[in-house]
């Protein structure tokens, strides 16, 4: 790399650190390809993170911190097929520290040292966009880009620029296909990948059991079901990649993963009896075929193999016979994600009744739809009474975090709603009638059937795995002090770690060990500039979707600020200096929080410099957990940052956006 302190030369020929999270705009995602027919053609594959080949776009002296590039690689395509022009006069700014002299301008990757971690990504490529939601916390749900760059920063802060990121987008099944079928000479020795020291995949996509493109996954979550893949297919596809020599390592190889997204390990473990699973069946869907009769005779089958469980469960723990009959349980589909497709019900006809919902006709946003999915069995599980679900997050086999839970409504669908979640063991006592007592001892309970189960994990996968997640049911009994724990869920890697600020740093250094077969990490790097230092994240309120900043026409202000007027829309994928990042609805002006921690409204070259900035026409600064809009006191207009009491941004769908902005005069920077 070269120096901070050392002068480059317009036309030097350089290789520059490429990281298309961090280089490019949300809509217009870059990848580095080999060959053009491999951004042109699906599955579309190529370098996302890496040094690739660039020349020196303008003079930089030593006292510079960064120099501009020009790229001298000719294929860019985009995840929609899109191309960047490779004769136009396109520059971007990079640090010093993310520069090294070119070994060849004609290759992709440069034919350089080997990469110490060469990681195979597989993402969502559909053209439904992923949603964010807050419960996922601030790393994001584990198939979003603010995840992927979230643990890609924490693998940086110890490898430096000594990795390379390979993305295939994912659109459907016969992308996977594809992979399947040809795993092994795609990615073969001759695949630039082969060059690292270590080499893994991640799979950044959730099977399902749907079919693809039907109604009922349209329906799921504000993005349309967008990460929902084939599971048959995504198995098939994994499963050929790890054939090929390149292993997984997020979430889990896919027998283990495929176990546990399946839910089959529910019924397969529910007579072992120190593990504690509720009484649970598998009600083959054969069974149920053929019309109501049919369903109503699977339901009371089901009934009563559920009831035989029971008490095979009580005489294999020791514990008295159960009496009388099942009268409430839960019905779920395998391969559901984040609560869906669980129903509650009470007596047989409602049992009848859940089964049937899901697996015939079920009514999705006032219309009746058919069950598409070819799932061979659905889970019938015993109810168990409970005040609140302890997780217990376990990094490579610690207990390292536990977060409280419960559904507090059963809803007229027979679904559950009113989710709750706490970290204070004080909150979730309450819960449990003040019974603090029990709640410990309940969590007692919980850490050793970790033990018992992760024991089985290990039996499963020959290795302690970097992350995973157990839920347990805890409730009081009639004995003071005494709790009443069940197995609920075992969640793969890659689970909401809601509010737990400190659980992010242990799973993403728990994960680059397991990618490179370590105990121990190396070194933290250190950084030449500080504002390249990553950046944590802080805690904060709900981002709104959608903001409207209003800047006043004045006789001392200039066109360019009144023109950030306008409608700013979240952009997920990316928290620069680990905060949002809105958009205005033209695409040429940004809401940013700048490296000095004020808020700005820029144009396109903050955008050019990702951010790492301290510029913009309006400004106002931060302060922790607010957003924008709730920020206090008078934001200030360049270029001598003067108070406007004029200036709002507000939730407020009143702002109106003017014509057409010019860029760049009229700004100021904090110095």
């Amino acid at each position: 790399d070269f120096d901070a302190m050392e002068s480059l030369k317009k036309g030097d020929r350089v290789d520059v650190f490429y990281r298309m999270l961090k280089q490019c705009r949300p809509s217009r995602k870059y990848l580095a390809v080999n060959h053009p027919m491999q951004g042109a053609h699906r599955p579309r594959m190529g370098m996302s993170d890496g040094w690739v080949a660039a020349r020196v776009a303008a003079d930089s002296e030593a006292s510079e911190e960064r120099v501009r590039i020009e790229y001298e690689w000719p294929h860019f395509f985009t995840m929609r097929g899109h191309l960047a022009d490779p004769d136009s006069s396109w520059s971007e700014l990079y640090f010093k520290s993310d520069v090294r002299k070119s070994a060849s301008p004609t290759s992709l990757p440069s034919q350089g040292e080997a990469p110490e971690l060469a990681i195979l990504t597989f993402r969502w490529g559909g053209v439904n966009e992923i949603a964010e939601c807050e419960q996922w916390g601030e790393t994001g749900r584990s198939t979003s880009d603010i995840f992927i760059n979230s643990y890609l920063e924490a693998f940086e802060r110890h490898l430096g620029t000594t990795y390379e990121v390979w993305t295939v987008y994912i659109e459907d099944k016969s992308d996977m296909s594809k992979i399947a079928e040809s795993a092994h000479l795609i990615f073969g020795s001759n695949h630039p990948i082969r060059r690292a020291r270590n080499v893994c995949s991640m799979y950044h996509l959730w099977p399902t059991a749907f079919e693809e493109n039907c109604f009922p996954t349209h329906e799921t979550g504000e993005d349309c079901g967008a990460t929902l893949v084939d599971q048959k297919a995504m198995w098939r596809m994994m499963q050929a990649v790890e054939r090929a020599g390149i292993p997984s390592r997020f979430p889990h190889d896919s027998g283990f993963y495929e176990l546990l997204a399946s839910k089959r390990w529910t019924s397969y473990m529910a007579l072992v009896p120190h593990l504690l699973v509720p009484a649970t069946v598998s009600l083959p869907r054969m069974l149920i075929e053929g019309g109501d009769d049919h369903c109503k005779r699977a339901a009371a089958w089901a009934k009563q193999t559920l009831e035989g469980v029971r008490q095979q469960q009580a005489m294999l723990r020791g514990e008295a016979a159960a009496h009388g009959s099942i009268h409430k349980g839960v019905v779920k589909l395998g391969f559901s994600w984040e609560a869906l497709d669980v129903k509650y019900w009470e007596g047989e006809e409602e049992l009848r009744t859940a089964i049937y919902q899901l697996t015939q006709a079920i009514e999705i946003s006032e219309e009746f739809t058919g069950q598409p999915h070819d799932l061979e069995t659905i889970i019938i599980q015993e109810y168990v009474k409970h005040d609140l679900e302890m997780r217990l997050y376990v990094v490579d086999g610690k207990v390292e975090a536990i977060v409280y839970t419960k559904f507090c409504k059963i809803k007229s669908n027979k679904e559950f709603g009113e989710f709750m979640e706490t970290t204070c063991s004080d909150e979730a006592a309450e819960w449990m009638g003040d019974d603090y007592e029990t709640l410990q001892e309940g969590e007692m309970q919980c850490r050793q059937l970790v033990t018992y189960w992760m024991a089985w994990v290990e039996a499963q996968i020959c290795q302690v795995p970097p992350g995973i997640r157990f839920d347990f049911f805890v409730g009081r009994s009639d004995k003071n002090g005494k709790a009443i724990v069940r197995t609920l869920e075992i969640c793969e890697l890659g689970f909401s770690m809601l509010g737990k600020k400190d659980l992010p740093a242990k799973v993403f250094a728990a994960m680059l060990r397991a990618c490179l077969g370590q105990t121990e990490l190396p070194e933290p790097r250190q950084v030449g500039q500080a504002s390249r230092a990553p950046k944590q994240p802080e805690q904060s309120t709900s981002s709104p979707q959608t903001l409207y900043i209003t800047v006043p026409k004045r006789p001392d202000g200039t066109p360019e600020q009144a023109q950030c007027t306008g409608q700013y829309d979240l952009v997920s994928g990316t928290r620069p200096n680990g905060h949002p990042l809105w958009i205005n609805t033209r695409g040429d002006r940004f809401l940013y929080c700048g490296t000095d921690n004020y808020w700005y409204v820029g144009d396109e070259e903050e955008q050019d410099v990702n951010f790492e900035c301290q510029s913009g026409y309006i400004r106002h600064e931060n302060e922790p957990g607010i957003s924008p809009d709730q920020l206090t006191g008078v934001w200030n207009r360049g270029e001598n940052w003067t108070d406007d009491e004029g200036i709002c941004i507000t939730t407020d769908p009143e702002a109106k956006a003017p014509a057409k902005p010019s860029k760049g005069k009229w700004k100021n920077k904090s110095r």
